[in-house]
Formats: structure tokens, sequence, C-alpha cells
């Protein structure tokens, strides 16, 4: 498979028409999340993706397996949970792309697991083949983007951790803080 660039801006014109879609970095400080972040040696320890017809609900995948994702209730019983947002403008093409892959993967939600083994692959940076209904945060984002035409990778997704869209991106964040934070702008 060839190498691609992640591109967290797409090539698409910044028109009224322009559709969107959100990537959210997380840093949360249980267990787990401390030692991926570590092990990672990155800042940010988790990733979902959302679509600006469902502001406030993001996807993504979390040791449960598929799951949707709400900041607001997250912050109900997660405090400080620092955050980055960013905000990719692309074609109404790409983006019903993104949204039929999301799709896929919410038609089979039960069948969706945590990719344990696929992350410790992607810590020492072993692409690999994807398992079937297995995936991890990060990974299940780039799949997502990759869907579309405009946004390319440069790693495979099975390599890809949070702070890879950081590093990657061609614009700044649309929003850094706290969920709290998040949530309060109106978001």
């Amino acid at each position: 498979m060839q190498n691609r660039t992640i591109a967290l801006k797409a090539n698409s014109p910044q028109t009224e028409d322009a559709r969107h879609i959100y990537i959210l970095l997380t840093k949360h400080t249980d267990t787990f999340s401390l030692l991926i972040v570590a092990l990672i040696r990155g800042y940010y320890s988790h990733a979902s993706i959302g679509f600006d017809e469902e502001q406030g609900r993001f996807y993504s995948f979390t040791r449960r397996g598929f799951h949707i994702e709400e900041p607001e209730k997250i912050c109900l019983t997660r405090k400080n949970v620092k955050c980055a947002l960013y905000k990719l403008a692309v074609s109404q093409e790409d983006y019903d792309a993104m949204r039929e892959q999301l799709m896929s993967f919410h038609d089979c939600h039960t069948e969706w697991k945590y990719d344990v083994p696929g992350v410790i692959m992607g810590m020492v940076r072993f692409p690999y083949w994807r398992r079937r209904y297995r995936r991890f945060c990060s990974q299940f984002v780039a799949e997502i983007l990759e869907s579309g035409k405009e946004t390319r990778l440069k790693k495979r997704s099975s390599v890809v951790f949070p702070d890879d869209f950081v590093k990657h991106s061609l614009t700044g964040p649309f929003f850094l803080g706290t969920l709290e934070g998040l949530n309060s702008c109106g978001y």
C-alpha cells in the first residue's frame, strides 16, 4: 500500500457550500490513557470524529468498542479533560463518503471491539492488515478520513495515533482548552 499524507486541511474551496468534519483530541488521565500516552510519547490519548450536522456528537472506539461520545456528558464524570478540536472543510462528495463509512461501522456497532493488539503493534510502528471488527480510536478516525478523496494520510491507519493529527495538521486547532470550555462555547 502506498504512503499517504495526513492533510487536516481538505483541498476543497472554503465556500458556504463546504461541509465540515471535526476531529476531537482529548487527554484523559485514567491509568490506561496515561500508559498509552507514555508508550507513544504523545500528549493526547484519544481521538474521535464528528460531523457538522450532529454538533456535539462524536464517534470513536473505546475499550468498550464502537462508541458515540458527547463531551457534555463526559464532563459530568470527568473534570478538566484537556482537548483540541480541529475543523476541516470538505466537499459534499467527501462528506457523504465519510458519513457512509461511519454508518457502516454504526450499523453493526455491537460487533466492533477495541483492538488492544493493534495498539501494541502500532506503538512499535508495525503496520498490519486490519483485523475484522477490531479498531482503536485514532485508527478509526484515520479510516474515516481515508474514505474521502481529498484527505490523505502519510501512514497506514494502523500506525496513526492522536498526536499524528496535530503533527500533520495544516491548520491550527479550532478550539484548544478543556471539554468544559468546549461545551460553554456552544459546540
